[in-house]
């Protein structure tokens, strides 16, 4: 008899997913936009698409702007219906957001991104009620490493099948980089226990995800 279930922790890390911020809330592109939507700039949510030449002067701009790779993620990850475990985000602001498994994330960008906004806004949605589907905790990363054993996936890493993955206890949790260009920060690499590869070539987000959840649903014997 198969096991039509599997628990996997995840950590989606340095998370392209923040408000613009305050160094370009006055620039015309920001301003224009958040006015075609009805909101404050500095209430909306930085994306490369429509914020591209006011983010050129910021800090890491090469890892920022891009909250759509997350919402990708989180589409692969909440829809699969027999892996479970907790999730977690950690944002490139360093925030820590607590994802309920029981979530199921908008497929419509534009509603994802009013979302995320309120997300950043109030701290948790829904703003009230007694169950959140994702709230902004006090954690921070090293609490978390602290938690689970931390393993990142990295085209730099030890290279492992991905069903090894779907095998591990729930004392380990995965770390999979949610920013677009550019690798994970020294401080991240050094709360790592294990570092592993499971391509010869550098994947995105959703395809490491979709290779690490495909193969263990065949150990499943696909449910």
């Amino acid at each position: 008899m198969l096991k039509y279930s599997m628990h996997l922790n995840i950590v989606l890390l340095e998370a392209s997913l923040e408000l613009v911020p305050k160094e370009i809330v006055n620039h015309p592109a920001v301003i224009k936009n958040a006015k075609r939507r009805d909101k404050k700039p500095e209430e909306t949510l930085l994306d490369i698409s429509l914020h591209y030449h006011a983010m050129k002067s910021l800090e890491n701009s090469h890892k920022r702007g891009r909250p759509d790779i997350l919402h990708q993620a989180l589409l692969v990850i909440l829809n699969d219906p027999v892996i479970k475990g907790d999730l977690f985000i950690h944002t490139i602001q360093s925030k820590i957001i607590k994802v309920n498994p029981n979530m199921r994330p908008p497929k419509n960008y534009l509603r994802f991104m009013g979302l995320m906004e309120q997300l950043l806004k109030y701290g948790r949605i829904p703003i009230n009620g007694d169950e959140s589907l994702m709230e902004v905790t006090n954690l921070t990363l090293e609490e978390i490493a602290a938690r689970y054993n931390l393993i990142l996936l990295s085209e730099k890493g030890e290279k492992i099948n991905p069903e090894e993955l779907c095998k591990l206890d729930e004392k380990w949790i995965l770390g999979i980089g949610t920013f677009p260009h550019g690798d994970f920060s020294e401080k991240i690499l050094s709360l790592a226990k294990k570092i592993y590869s499971i391509s010869e070539f550098q994947l995105e987000t959703q395809q490491v995800l979709c290779r690490i959840f495909s193969a263990c649903n065949s150990i499943l014997g696909w449910p």
